[in-house]
């Protein structure tokens, strides 16, 4: 059997997932069906459904890919303070990317009505991405650079309020907005 036709491989999650991300960039998350998705990529829509469950996790998997790796992870450059302005610049920076903002919004939206999806958001970005940044956290606390306080709760007073202005408020993201979060947060240093 041919890739194409079976569907499998590296290549066609390459396609699928390509053509994923294209087809909501034009037309919006929710205007894509695993439907436009197979015809897009030249797969059978038996293939998508044996590798993802549901629209929503093949988009996960798009922005595993294209956003979290490269946007979502909190630096260790030895500065706390300068890390962690890079990482919540990082996040402005991608909340106000049109087609990152797209893929997230559609994606978190799609988890409020999808329990399958919202456990598959938890264990594959937010738990691991979680962990990595509490022992940033930590290390920073022990050597006097951040407040002493639980490190989950200093993470989710950095990264909500990017969140609530992508997802509740609409106001603009910017690196004066992302510095002074730090500041207020951490106190400036």
């Amino acid at each position: 059997m041919t890739e194409r036709n079976s569907g499998r491989g590296p290549r066609s999650r390459e396609a699928i997932l390509r053509a994923a991300s294209d087809l909501c960039r034009e037309r919006g998350y929710a205007a894509v069906t695993m439907e436009l998705i197979a015809t897009r990529a030249r797969v059978g829509k038996p293939t998508l459904y044996r590798w993802w469950p549901s629209k929503g996790a093949v988009f996960l998997d798009v922005v595993l890919d294209q956003v979290v790796e490269p946007a979502i992870e909190l630096p260790d450059t030895g500065d706390i303070a300068r890390d962690l302005r890079t990482w919540i610049r990082g996040f402005a920076e991608l909340f106000t990317d049109p087609h990152s903002r797209q893929l997230l919004v559609g994606l978190l939206g799609a988890a409020q009505v999808d329990t399958e999806l919202a456990t598959m958001l938890r264990e594959k970005v937010q738990r691991p991405l979680q962990a990595g940044n509490q022992k940033r956290i930590i290390a920073a606390q022990a050597a006097g650079e951040l407040p002493a306080m639980d490190p989950v709760l200093l993470e989710e007073l950095l990264i909500s309020p990017p969140w609530y202005r992508l997802l509740v408020s609409g106001e603009p993201l910017t690196v004066e907005y992302a510095d002074a979060l730090v500041d207020a947060v951490i106190g400036s240093r």
